[in-house]
């Protein structure tokens, strides 16, 4: 006989606590008071039953899951399922995580990999591609390019290759997307990271060189995760340049080589069209900045903004995301159905090419 906390520790509205093994309703029953007195033995699997928590007298509901697989919600916060379980406990059971829970459920591979992955989704649009492949999406998918392969390897290589294609946002569901603001010394980058994220997470000054490490933020923009990382700008004059300001710089460097994408961050009051300076990279988006103070130069492509009064950060936002996830305009269906999200996934599919 297993118990396991299935909800986050800490407070929160409700918890979870599971008690799983061959005579888990019997066991419940002996600590459980339901409303309309019928045993939890004798109820029907999926059925909810309202009452009292005996060694408590807290109101709980009790779930069966399956005769030997049954759920306890409990109030919310520490107290409340540490007391569940703890008598439970006394009665004979043994504490698990909910992984070692999970393994046990009897779930197929992809929707227990998919209920530990929604453990620790970032943002709602990971959350509900996760959601749908622990309903099964991906798995009947798989089935189904079973069933075509027998009379059409074709259609069912490209369809095979169609996941592959999804997987690309698929493997990156539990790593945020990372963003670097780039640009040389003042150019609004910390400013424009803050107006992104909706607090003053960077330091802003007008003095030069004020970002002088690498300030990472958190958060989520059109409904994707993404890391928003500012960086030491490039000096932009000849003042000597200190050790410390040098130090930022190649840190800058290295944050750039592992970036998704790269915002070249020109302040439009440079006051020239030439501000860019090195060519783009093929993953860079150029951002005038400070646009209330003066009109932007002419830079093809580049998007207006100012952090002051918030112009052109929505149009930014939606720029960010169509560069990391262009699937999801350019093939709205490709994210909406069966996803492959693990590299034991993606593996098992390139077997069927």
């Amino acid at each position: 006989m297993s118990v396991a906390l299935l909800t986050p520790e800490g407070r929160g509205a409700l918890a979870v606590v599971g008690l799983a093994g061959g005579s888990a309703a019997a066991l419940i029953d002996t600590l459980f008071a339901g409303r309309g007195g019928t045993p939890v033995v004798d109820r029907a699997d999926g059925s909810i039953c309202f009452g009292t928590w005996r060694p408590t007298g807290e109101d709980v509901v009790v779930v069966r899951r399956g005769p030997d697989r049954l759920e306890i919600h409990c109030h919310g916060g520490i107290a409340a399922s540490a007391a569940v379980i703890a008598s439970l406990e006394r009665a004979g059971a043994e504490r698990r995580t909910w992984q070692e829970w999970l393994a046990g459920s009897g779930l197929a591979a992809t929707a227990r990999e998919a209920h530990e992955a929604l453990a620790t989704a970032g943002g709602p649009k990971a959350a509900r591609i996760l959601a749908r492949q622990a309903a099964g999406a991906l798995d009947r998918e798989l089935d189904r390019i079973a069933v075509v392969r027998r009379n059409d390897a074709a259609a069912a290589e490209r369809a095979a290759r169609r996941l592959l294609a999804a997987s690309r946002v698929g493997l990156r569901l539990l790593r945020p997307w990372r963003v670097v603001l780039s640009g040389e010394v003042n150019a609004g980058k910390s400013s424009l990271m803050n107006a992104l994220v909706g607090h003053g997470r960077s330091i802003v000054s007008p003095r030069p060189g004020t970002t002088r490490d690498v300030v990472t933020a958190r958060a989520v923009l059109d409904g994707w995760e993404v890391d928003l990382i500012d960086v030491a700008g490039r000096p932009n004059d000849d003042r000597t340049v200190s050790a410390v300001e040098q130090a930022g710089i190649a840190r800058a460097a290295a944050e750039r080589i592992t970036a998704d994408l790269i915002l070249r961050v020109v302040a439009a009051d440079a006051g020239t069209d030439t501000a860019l300076g090195e060519p783009l990279e093929p993953h860079e988006l150029v951002v005038l900045s400070k646009c209330d103070i003066r009109e932007a130069p002419v830079i093809p492509g580049a998007i207006a903004t100012s952090a002051a009064t918030g112009a052109g950060i929505d149009m930014l936002i939606a720029a960010i995301i169509d560069a990391l996830v262009p699937e999801e305009h350019r093939d709205p269906d490709l994210l909406a159905g069966a996803v492959p999200f693990t590299r034991r996934q993606v593996e098992a599919i390139e077997t069927m090419l």
